[in-house]
């Protein structure tokens, strides 16, 4: 048996499962520490995001995969495919390498609420905001070349110019004004400097053939010449274990997770509620920036390359704001009395701060405060059974995978209630405070 105080096994795709699963030894014996479960709401989350897949699709089994590809079509606007459209003399193969390249930039510079923040598309007038803000943001910035290193070749991210990538470059890109404040941007050029020496330090698996630049999108290469590839005329299929190898040395920004022995494990975390069933294994990881760019890479070779990934239901739902969300705002999960107004404190103390929200006030806690593991870890599990349920009652023709009922489903009621709730931030019903300095190089 694999004890999770083995590090290989915590930054495995398979331990976020089995870990997360254990959470339900809490909720048995009654010790969760920060949440109280009202099961009796689980046929109304069913219901309706039931109903939300249904008022949205003629067909289920039409719903798209989730994705970062659905952020860059905020507001109906297929910019993605324009984008491939604009790429017509280039290869498929070259499509999906800027592709990829585009969207792991855009999920790593998207790694915090952003309050008042907005971004006015040139083209169109309209102002976005949080995650789909940043997607639009960062395609038009990407259009302009700034995350490339040749003139002549704009659209592609290399690591000689995202190192050259300063805080004022960023703040253009990102409209930022003394109105327009966005919390954390030099941080967040580290955070692309750290990307920038993991390619250079794992050259064999995102370097070109002919060693010229360093890329997210020529992991391409790797994945599809790895041995474990399986090649045939008509198509091919990579293994999820290959693809995680990979994304998970882009995706694990959280140093400040926890440390097994003197290694730091990224978005891994001590359980404080495990502890008190008498486990002495108490960690459980999530690596939710790893799994998004795991669900985005696969959308991409399955749309763009007609690759398919074996294993891929071994990804698990995400710890997004919408996904917990929906959990809190439909009364499945309740935050105890003493957790409500100890985060209502912490909100009002950070509302005192310069850029930070100041209305509809909503209970705040730092990202590694055992309220937040705790209600991380219950997102995993109960989400997954909702999205079971859900598909039980669509009864569709056609097989509906995870991605497409966290897509077309649960993500959509989150974002929803979440609107109703609370219609001027639209902020999740639980704020969770991030503190830049954890964005630190990881220990592999």
């Amino acid at each position: 048996m694999v004890t999770t105080t083995n590090p290989e096994y915590l930054l495995s795709l398979r331990a976020v499962r089995e870990q997360n699963k254990r959470i339900y030894e809490c909720v048995k014996s009654g010790k969760l520490q920060h949440f109280d479960i009202d099961l009796d709401k689980m046929e109304e989350v069913v219901r309706f995001v039931t109903l939300l897949v249904k008022r949205d699709f003629d067909d289920p089994s039409e719903m798209p995969s989730h994705s970062r590809w659905r952020h860059f079509d905020a507001g109906e606007q297929p910019r993605i495919k324009q984008l491939l459209a604009s790429m017509s003399s280039s290869s498929a193969l070259d499509k999906a390498k800027r592709l990829i390249d585009l969207f792991v930039i855009s999920i790593l510079l998207d790694t915090s609420p952003l309050h008042q923040w907005g971004y006015q598309e040139k083209s169109t007038g309209r102002v976005y905001r949080r995650t789909e803000g940043v997607a639009v943001a960062v395609l038009e910035i990407f259009k302009t070349g700034l995350f490339s290193s040749d003139p002549g070749d704009p659209y592609r991210v290399d690591a000689a110019a995202l190192a050259d990538l300063t805080v004022d470059d960023l703040a253009n890109g990102f409209q930022i004004s003394a109105k327009n404040t966005l919390v954390g941007l030099e941080d967040r050029v580290n955070l692309i400097q750290h990307v920038t020496e993991t390619m250079k330090d794992y050259s064999s698996l995102f370097s070109s053939k002919d060693k010229t630049s360093s890329r997210p999108g020529n992991m391409l290469d790797y994945l599809l010449s790895h041995a474990s590839t399986v090649r045939s005329n008509k198509s091919s299929a990579v293994q999820m274990e290959t693809l995680w190898s990979v994304a998970i040395l882009l995706g694990e920004l959280w140093a400040q997770g926890s440390k097994v022995g003197d290694k730091l494990m990224g978005d891994v975390w001590h359980c404080e509620a495990l502890k008190s069933t008498g486990n002495s294994d108490c960690y459980l990881p999530f690596h939710t920036t790893t799994q998004w760019i795991c669900y985005s890479v696969i959308d991409i070779l399955e749309t763009v390359l007609s690759v398919t990934v074996d294993g891929k239901d071994q990804l698990t739902p995400l710890t997004e704001y919408p996904n917990g969300g929906l959990l809190l705002d439909t009364g499945l999960l309740v935050l105890k009395k003493r957790d409500l107004e100890s985060g209502l404190s912490n909100y009002r103390r950070n509302s005192l701060l310069p850029g930070q929200p100041k209305i509809e006030v909503a209970p705040m806690f730092d990202i590694n405060d055992s309220v937040v593991i705790e209600w991380r870890a219950l997102t995993i599990y109960y989400v997954e059974i909702v999205a079971s349920k859900v598909r039980e009652k669509l009864r569709s023709k056609k097989h509906l995978t995870l991605p497409q009922i966290l897509e077309g489903g649960i993500w959509n009621a989150g974002r929803e209630l979440a609107e109703i709730s609370r219609p001027n931030t639209q902020e999740p019903p639980i704020v969770i405070k991030v503190n830049y300095a954890w964005l630190l190089n990881i220990d592999y």
